[in-house]
C-alpha cells in the first residue's frame, strides 16, 4: 500500500474518534464504480472503524447528527457547482467532513472540513493546504490477467478528436454503483489501451496492460498521470497531444 493512504487512515481515525462514520460515494459514470470500490476496500481495512454507505445525499441530508463523521466521495466532480452544492447543503449535519483525493479547479472552505488532493501539481496549486493522496482506485490491488494481444481504443464520445474506429466510450455504460467486474473484463480483452478516460487508465494499469493516455477536456488526466502512474506503472505513457497514430 502506498504510504500516501497511511495518512489518510490516520486523519480518517483521528477524526471519528467514538463517532459513527457515514460514506458519501461520488456519483457519476461506471469510471466512478471504480473509485468506490477502491474506497470501500480502503474502509473495510481501517481496523476500529465502522462505516455505513450512504446512496445519495439526501440520505445524509436526513441523518442531522452533529456528532458524525461524513467521508465524502473523491474524483473529477469538483469542477461543477453541483458537488460544491450538495456540500453546502450537508456539511452542517455532520461534525467533521474528509473528502476524499479529488481534482480541484478552483479553492473550496467549508468548516470542520478536510479536501484531499488526487494529485500534487493543478489541484494543489487551487487547494495548497489539501493534502496530497492517490485516487481511491489505486488502492485496489493488480489484477491478475491472461495477457491478450490487440489494441482497444477507450476514448470520450464528446472529444474535439478524431474517435478512432471501434471506440467504445466505455464508461458512459454504467454508474458509480455498477459492479466493477465487466468494466474490467471488457478493458482486459486487449494488450494495449488507448484512451483519454482517466479511469480506464487506472484500469489498465491495474491490469498490467500498456497504456496510452491522452488529455482530457482539463488537466486532471496528466496531473494525475504525473502523481500517481509515473514511475510507479511500466509501460503506461501519457501523450501531450491527441495524436492517436
Amino acid at each position: 500500500m502506498r504510504k500516501e493512504f497511511f495518512l489518510l487512515e490516520n486523519i480518517i481515525k483521528n477524526t471519528c474518534g467514538n463517532d459513527k462514520v457515514y460514506y458519501l460515494p461520488s456519483s457519476g459514470n461506471w469510471g466512478e464504480a471504480l473509485t468506490r470500490y477502491g474506497t470501500l476496500k480502503f474502509l473495510r481495512s481501517i481496523g476500529g472503524v465502522e462505516y455505513t454507505e450512504l446512496k445519495s445525499y439526501h440520505e445524509a441530508a436526513e441523518l442531522i447528527q452533529s456528532e458524525n463523521l461524513l467521508i465524502l466521495g473523491g474524483g473529477g466532480n469538483w469542477h461543477n457547482e453541483g458537488a460544491i452544492q450538495i456540500l453546502r447543503n450537508i456539511h452542517q449535519y455532520f461534525r467533521a467532513i474528509i473528502v476524499l483525493p479529488s481534482t480541484y479547479q478552483a479553492n473550496h472552505s467549508f468548516p470542520n472540513t478536510v479536501f484531499f488532493s488526487r494529485d500534487r501539481y493543478d489541484s494543489k496549486a487551487s487547494m495548497p493546504d489539501a493534502p496530497f493522496c492517490h485516487d481511491m482506485a489505486f488502492y485496489i490491488e493488480p489484477i491478475s490477467s491472461v495477457k491478450k494481444s490487440g489494441t482497444g481504443y477507450f476514448f470520450s464520445t464528446d472529444s474535439q478528436i478524431e474517435i478512432p474506429a471501434g471506440n467504445d466510450d466505455i464508461i458512459l455504460k454504467g454508474s458509480h454503483l455498477s459492479s466493477i467486474y465487466p468494466f474490467i473484463d471488457t478493458i482486459s480483452q486487449y494488450g494495449i489501451v488507448h484512451t483519454d478516460r482517466l479511469h480506464v487508465a487506472i484500469a489498465g494499469c491495474l491490469l498490467g496492460q500498456e497504456v496510452h493516455l491522452y488529455p482530457g477536456a482539463d488537466f486532471q488526466n496528466k496531473a494525475v498521470y504525473l502523481s500517481s502512474i509515473e514511475g510507479y506503472y511500466d509501460n503506461v505513457y501519457f501523450h501531450e497531444t491527441a495524436n492517436k497514430g
